[in-house]
């Protein structure tokens, strides 16, 4: 293999696909990545069995071949290179490869190709195209809210479910739910749960995307075809759990508020609450008042904001880092409490035009009970 390649375009690459390099396999030939120059293209692949993701870029063929190099060590030798200058890299003997950029050189012992396990990026199923932007935002509102490790593996996973033109991504950890819905053009019925590990690193490909995305389901693996980029993942056994069933809407109390406002004073309460393990706020909702209380042994903190309420007074603790993660992601200036009582889930809606009623993205979170 002898390569000519730009800089950013190596880097890049190279970036995209480090996220599927395993760090904890039995087979040591994962922690590399599986470098391929055919067709005028350098084609970079990685995966940990579960999460596999190629992409390919442009380059200058001298010679076609193919290598398997250390993903941490050629990453951090690229990104430090000089932006946008040429890369020039070639297999020698004994599995060594060399990268030549101006006046810098490496020689890396790398790995037979022939090593690398044959993951195969074929995925044969129902295939259905979203716009870039539109699954962005079903997964930007939602994966979030996945749990990081459970007992429960599927609720390490998110939801995707379509039927009725409609695509509805969830995510819930036991503590808290996000669901977010988006009209698509396929009317096919599709529900799989996919690792929400998967949907960060498609999230992170498609940031500067809004070409379709082509997405194909089968009984175990759903593949991303993201312009020059191909993701692919197993996907979780098991049934998800009737999210439509947590729903309520016998509220008692309906608390309309500033997002920027609650938000702020939220941050700067939590400063405090971080002391305790529930990260414990305490939300006093009297009239058109809310004070948002945290304490602990260095002091307490005191916020109030002016709201409109509908319905009972009511104080109630919730976890500051639910809240957050929901402020953190919403774009409208206005949002909706809506609370059925003091140790009963909350569901906030955001306020906009586009979606009255607050249908399109629901978040539910468990409050945290109190003295």
């Amino acid at each position: 293999m002898k390569i000519k390649i730009n800089q950013n375009e190596l880097n890049k690459s190279i970036n995209i696909v480090q996220k599927a390099v395993s760090s904890k396999s039995p087979l040591p030939i994962l922690s590399g990545i599986l470098i391929e120059a055919k067709n005028n293209m350098l084609v970079l692949t990685a995966t940990d069995l579960d999460l596999g993701i190629k992409t390919y870029s442009p380059c200058e063929i001298e010679e076609e071949g193919a290598i398997v190099v250390q993903s941490k060590l050629i990453g951090d030798f690229v990104r430090k290179l000089p932006s946008n200058s040429y890369v020039f890299m070639e297999t020698m003997e004994n599995n060594m490869v060399e990268i030549r950029c101006l006046n810098s050189e490496i020689n890396i012992l790398g790995n037979s190709a022939s090593e690398y396990p044959d993951n195969t990026f074929h995925n044969e199923g129902n295939t259905f195209k979203i716009k870039g932007n539109i699954l962005q935002e079903l997964i930007r509102h939602t994966y979030f809210a996945a749990a990081m490790e459970s007992f429960k593996p599927i609720f390490t996973g998110c939801l995707l479910e379509i039927k009725n033109n409609l695509c509805t991504i969830v995510a819930l950890d036991g503590y808290r739910m996000a669901v977010k819905k988006e009209a698509i053009d396929y009317d096919g019925e599709i529900s799989v749960v996919v690792p929400s590990k998967t949907l960060m690193e498609v999230l992170r490909v498609i940031e500067e995307s809004e070409e379709d995305i082509e997405i194909t389901v089968s009984e175990s693996h759903i593949t991303f075809k993201i312009e020059n980029t191909i993701i692919i993942s197993n996907l979780l056994e098991g049934k998800f759990i009737d999210y439509e069933g947590i729903i309520k809407d016998n509220y008692i109390s309906v608390v309309k508020v500033s997002t920027e406002d609650i938000k702020e004073s939220i941050e700067r309460a939590s400063l405090l609450a971080r002391d305790d393990k529930n990260n414990l706020i305490i939300l006093d909702i009297k009239d058109s008042n809310m004070q948002i209380n945290s304490a602990s042994e260095y002091g307490n903190v005191e916020e109030n904001i002016s709201i409109e309420k509908e319905g009972e007074d009511i104080r109630i603790g919730f976890n500051s880092k639910y809240l957050l993660d929901y402020l953190k992601v919403i774009d409208s200036e206005r949002i909706t409490l809506n609370l059925i009582g003091k140790n009963n889930p909350c569901f906030i809606n955001e306020l906009n035009e586009e979606d009255e009623k607050g249908k399109n993205y629901i978040y539910m979170v468990l409050p945290v009970r109190i003295g």
